[in-house]
């Protein structure tokens, strides 16, 4: 047995961060416990003292990103001026968020098992947008399909800002809003 050094600051992100490029390369399923604890250069046993088994540090993960996605979508409500514009910016850092993020991506939608109904950020979204969509004037019975299409809108959005040619270079944001303001309510 080698002996690993003591590793000192957050481990547990570490774990996290290191174990999504080391899934994003080998696939969810050839990861273990043991693996990680390699990745990160720590005992076999280290990871443990955070994750009681890889279900549960593959859960973890989900929840980290999640909980990102959500401080993001909250920050930029707080930071919208003109509530005509929430909307479209909440809709932006969406999708910027997971452009510059695309291991959170390919990890929640490709690997995780989401679960619309108690998935934080979408709940959070929903909820923002059926009251805008209110205050807007949209009858009662257009709300949650108006609300599901923006999201959805956003979501494919997301999916394919990573790829190459899709966003001219320098212009994302701009070319985000353009297509978001394009839909009309």
């Amino acid at each position: 047995m080698t002996d690993k050094k003591y590793h000192h600051g957050n481990l547990k992100n570490e774990l996290i961060e290191k174990g999504l490029e080391y899934i994003d390369k080998n696939g969810v399923d050839n990861l273990s416990m043991r693996k990680l604890a390699k990745i990160c250069d720590v005992s076999s046993a280290a990871p443990y003292a955070h994750f009681a088994n890889k279900e549960e540090y593959l859960s973890e993960v989900q929840n980290h990103i999640m909980g990102k996605l959500t401080i993001s979508l909250k920050c930029c409500m707080e930071n919208v001026i003109d509530p005509r514009r929430l909307l479209v910016e909440l809709g932006k850092d969406y999708v910027l968020f997971f452009r510059d993020n695309p291991l959170y991506y390919r990890f929640i939608f490709f690997c995780g098992n989401v679960n619309l109904e108690v998935c934080e950020p979408y709940q959070f979204f929903v909820r923002i947008s059926e009251d805008f969509l209110k205050a807007a004037g949209v009858p009662e019975k257009d709300i949650k399909y108006k609300s599901m299409a923006m999201w959805s809108m956003v979501h494919g959005l997301a999916g394919i800002s990573s790829m190459d040619g899709f966003f001219e270079d320098g212009r994302v944001g701009d070319e985000i809003e353009k297509i978001l303001c394009a839909v009309s309510l």
